[in-house]
């Protein structure tokens, strides 16, 4: 494998570990909010599987993306972290507004837009973590 397929590869796998984490951890987040607000009977196991699972999709198809974007990308290279998070958590908040949208009458709006918001940072989180490890 030369050398540019290889970086190219580097780069993508990190961003793909990223997005296998982030739903798990949205999900724990997610549990941990289920439980303390609604006294939830399933207990903090099923329901992180369960927001793992309904977060993966929207991790995949709209987080990867974003990110790849917005830390590639020459317009917002020079921007600092904080900025980049807070873009994250804009991106992830319009995400969470599609959310409510498909899912429909899960949780409402303004809960998908918070929650939107912060499976974004976890994702920022989560990728400057695996960019500081691996660095």
């Amino acid at each position: 494998m030369t050398t540019n397929y290889k970086e190219t590869f580097d780069r993508f796998s990190l961003y793909f570990l990223a997005i296998l984490i982030s739903p798990i951890l949205f999900g724990g987040v997610l549990a941990i909010y289920s439980i303390i607000s609604f006294e939830d009977s399933w207990g903090f196991g099923p329901t992180v599987l369960l927001g793992a699972l309904y977060s993966f999709p929207f991790f995949a198809f709209a987080a990867f993306p974003i990110s790849l974007y917005i830390d590639f990308s020459a317009r917002f290279k020079g921007y600092p972290n904080w900025i980049k998070a807070l873009l994250f958590a804009g991106f992830g908040s319009l995400a969470g507004l599609f959310g409510s949208v498909v899912l429909y009458d899960l949780f409402p709006i303004t809960f998908m837009f918070l929650f939107g918001m912060i499976g974004g940072l976890i994702n920022f989180l989560i990728l400057a973590l695996i960019k500081k490890g691996i660095r």
